[in-house]
């Protein structure tokens, strides 16, 4: 057991280097939009997010109760499915939709699994005090080949944009050969039925503290996504292209992508020294607020210097997804922990594909008018943040 075990150990970050590899990101929107215009773009955006809540809690249960290693092996025969979506039926609303909801499964499957099936990993070896800084250079080295599958994705849509679902698919492939070979750690309880779960993982949110986590997770989903949906379409209109004509534009978003990348990989291999300096709440409501004035900047100018600020969007959705493992993880029972966060990813994503469906509304294709709508939301939810962990840090402070 303890060879098998030691081997997940060293195949976990060769697997996080295939999930993040993601050529398709740097073309996506460019391709939905230029088939079915920017609501259209919007609305399956908003799509793959209502779906991923359907999926969310049952593949976390799933994990819990099955295992992490088939849970896992379903994300990737998802994403193989999802993506011959792409590349066969790119002109149909229905089948793009279609391709939507398997990204929405596989995605779904990972959320939570992933981290926790590392973290079991090391629980089972008596090493999980290694947990938050081997999971930071995981996330780190994925975000750096993140980077690299979106220079080749933007490469790629120069000649046609279907061509980074292809090379997609091929990691797809390659990520499920992998997560063939992972063993599955020691369950120590029998996990409870899915309802049941699903009550025992929202007892856990009676302590103050873990129910903060919650609901910033909740503000992550949407704030790590605000400056995300409508990049494309911005960087368009910033190199005064338009959907149909996008000239060099695949390649500028795939090389954007990758310096964004690149800059979140550093703050996922620093986010647990940012903790221990700042501490935990203050370093998650700046990744927050700085998530808002990107998005901020984005709606306010076309200026092609704005780029410099777009660098920092990934500095959230990289270092607060290591820093909420690390707090969660020690404080949950093993049999609850994968569903405990998808339960977190399932109430971010429903509220962030609530909000592209309204900010989707009367905007024809005007792409300032999304991002006004975008930010004004994500400085109602910094400032929410903020004020919950002052009140959260009196009632430890009164507590101790």
């Amino acid at each position: 057991m303890t060879e098998r075990l030691e081997r997940n150990l060293r195949l976990i970050p060769w697997h996080e280097l295939l999930v993040r590899t993601n050529p398709w990101i740097a073309v996506f929107i460019l391709f939905t939009r230029s088939n079915f215009d920017l609501d259209g773009a919007i609305r399956l955006a908003g799509i793959y997010y209502l779906c991923v809540v359907i999926f969310e809690v049952p593949s976390g249960w799933m994990s819990d109760r099955l295992g992490r290693a088939i849970t896992l092996r379903v994300a990737g025969a998802a994403w193989v499915l999802c993506h011959l979506c792409f590349i066969l039926g790119a002109e149909s609303f229905a089948i793009v939709a279609a391709g939507q909801a398997l990204l929405a499964l596989g995605y779904a499957s990972l959320s939570g699994t992933d981290v926790t099936f590392h973290f079991d990993t090391l629980e089972a070896l008596g090493r999980q005090s290694e947990y938050g800084e081997r999971q930071a250079r995981v996330a780190s080295r994925g975000l750096i080949f993140g980077g690299a599958g979106a220079l080749l994705g933007g490469a790629l849509g120069l000649a046609d944009l279907r061509l980074a679902f292809v090379a997609s698919m091929a990691l797809a492939v390659m990520q499920f050969v992998l997560a063939m070979r992972f063993s599955e750690p020691p369950h120590a309880q029998e996990t409870a039925g899915m309802f049941r779960q699903i009550g025992e993982c929202l007892a856990y949110l009676r302590r103050i503290s873990l129910a903060w986590i919650f609901a910033y997770g909740i503000a992550m989903v949407v704030l790590e996504h605000v400056a995300f949906t409508l990049l494309q379409p911005w960087l368009t209109e910033a190199l005064d292209k338009t959907p149909n004509e996008l000239g060099n534009t695949p390649l500028l978003s795939g090389a954007l992508i990758a310096g964004v990348s690149l800059v979140g990989a550093a703050f996922a291999r620093s986010s647990m020294r940012m903790s221990r300096t700042f501490g935990l709440k203050t370093t998650l409501v700046g990744l927050g607020a700085l998530s808002a004035v990107i998005v901020s900047t984005m709606a306010g100018s076309t200026s092609i210097a704005v780029i410099a600020v777009i660098a920092f969007r990934s500095a959230q959705g990289s270092a607060s997804p290591v820093l909420i493992s690390a707090a969660v993880a020690p404080q949950l029972e093993q049999r609850h922990r994968a569903t405990f966060l998808s339960l977190d990813s399932l109430a971010g994503r429903l509220s962030y594909g609530t909000i592209l469906l309204f900010v989707a509304t009367d905007i024809d294709d005007d792409v300032a008018a999304g991002l006004t709508r975008l930010s004004i939301i994500s400085w109602v939810l910094v400032a929410a943040t903020a004020l919950s962990a002052v009140l959260v840090h009196r009632h430890d402070v009164s507590d101790a």
